[in-house]
């Protein structure tokens, strides 16, 4: 019997050079593909109906609910294309032996180079040249430089680790937190490994690579936004629900730090009244740090490999509950 692949993306397949090769990675393999034809995550009302017959989803930011793995008893691969699984009940997956695999590394590159756009885009105030040199004004805008700058990087996994490469031509001293610290890399790129609390304090940037767990949520609140120097920038590429959007909205109004760049929010979409939209020492994106041509390709030909893999009784790098397979 063919096994059917759901493929939900948020954007269309047209834009993607070589999509169709893609796709003939499973079609080749025997597997029935279905693209969905709405070019966006879907809701849960949405996403019961289409599992019905699917062996395997190639989710994009899709909530997999106990309710909604219990209605899909066909289901038994879920690959995410990223590296964030929160929106999967990873212990109910488990419990009902559908494999979960994420896309480690293959959005790194984008990422990472988004993220020091932003920095450099919210030091150099570059929204605010651009708006006014479009409405005609030819003014002098200051910023700051970034050289020579402490920063602080909170997670040093595939992300964090290439945002601090692609910053070592600028004298930055950089401070990181992670609770496996790469010393062999620390050495290479002279970064300092310290608490949380020392970044807070001295990081002149601090910017968000951990992943959102029980642990990490509400991670930077009002507590460490009291901590920060009142030039510090903080910028989040992760997830939203790190960072109190509370407590920073605060701490941007009445100028305790000096700006934010975000591109992941606590809701998403944000609502259109969301009070950061009316601050102007924030940048604001909506999660699109990983949307390139090409690291999108990359994602979707890990998310393909990886049902083959399992498919063939391989364990692909981004399994995250081997266990299951071991079950079956």
């Amino acid at each position: 019997m063919t096994k059917k692949v759901l493929v939900t993306l948020s954007f269309s397949p047209d834009i993607i050079t070589g999509f169709d090769g893609c796709v003939r990675m499973l079609t080749d393999k025997g597997f029935d593909v279905e693209v969905d034809a709405r070019c966006r995550s879907l809701r849960t009302d949405e996403l019961i109906p289409a599992l019905s017959g699917v062996y395997a989803h190639v989710a994009s930011a899709e909530q997999f609910t106990e309710a909604v793995m219990a209605a899909a008893p066909e289901l038994k691969i879920i690959s995410r294309m990223g590296v964030g699984y929160d929106a999967v009940d990873l212990p109910a997956a488990t419990r009902r032996g559908i494999a979960l695999t994420i896309t480690p590394g293959a959005n790194a590159d984008a990422v990472a180079e988004y993220t020091v756009a932003l920095m450099l885009a919210l030091t150099r105030r570059l929204t605010a040249i651009d708006s006014g040199a479009k409405q005609g004004r030819w003014e002098t805008t200051f910023g700051n430089s970034i050289y020579g700058k402490t920063l602080g990087v909170i997670g040093t996994g595939n992300i964090g680790k290439r945002v601090v490469r692609n910053l070592s031509g600028f004298s930055m001293r950089v401070l990181a937190y992670d609770p496996f610290p790469d010393e062999a890399f620390a050495r290479e790129y002279g970064v300092t490994y310290c608490t949380l609390e020392q970044i807070f304090r001295e990081g002149d940037y601090i910017s968000v690579h951990c992943p959102l767990t029980a642990e990490t949520q509400g991670l930077v609140s009002v507590k460490e936004f009291a901590l920060m120097k009142p030039s510090a920038r903080v910028i989040n590429c992760a997830r939203g629900e790190i960072i109190d959007e509370k407590a920073l909205y605060e701490a941007l109004a009445d100028k305790r730090i000096t700006g934010a760049a975000l591109d992941v929010y606590e809701k998403e979409p944000f609502d259109e009244n969301d009070p950061l939209l009316s601050l102007d020492n924030v940048v604001l994106s909506p999660h699109i740090a990983g949307m390139t041509y090409e690291c999108r390709k990359t994602v979707i030909e890990t998310a393909f490999q990886n049902i083959i893999d399992i498919a063939e009784g391989r364990k692909p790098d981004g399994l995250i509950n081997p266990e299951v397979l071991d079950a079956w």
